[in-house]
């Protein structure tokens, strides 16, 4: 049996991106807490994932779809489909998905940013 305590649990965080995830053999879950304006780029990957909004507004663009969730309300995202979000607000969510080292290792940090401290030259 494995346990986590969110409260005590090591957390990652990348520009308005904060992340604990808990690991299991196939699975994974990730406590997320993004600060409005915080941003995930468009990608894609083999993988399934669940979102989970707690409190806060995230905005999710599937494909060509886009929705806001909010607290109780979730997505799943299928595999393959390029996805990216964006904190309205202030937000908690828990994501689920298969096993993916890159969330234990924040290899995957430069998908998250926040808007306002990436102001881009014209």
């Amino acid at each position: 049996m494995q346990f986590y305590d969110w409260n005590s649990a090591e957390h990652s965080t990348t520009d308005g991106y904060g992340r604990s995830v808990a690991v299991g053999k196939n699975i994974m879950m990730a406590h997320v807490e993004l600060q409005a304006g915080a941003v995930t780029v468009p990608h894609s990957h083999e993988h399934e994932e669940i979102y989970y909004v707690v409190k806060g507004k995230w905005r999710v663009k599937l494909g060509d779809e886009e929705m806001v969730l909010e607290a109780n309300q979730s997505v799943i995202v299928p595999s393959g489909v390029e996805h990216s979000s964006e904190a309205i607000e202030d937000t908690v969510a828990v994501v689920s998905t298969n096993y993916r080292p890159e969330w234990r290792e924040n290899t995957d940090y430069w998908l998250h940013y926040k808007t306002e401290n990436h102001l881009w030259a014209v």
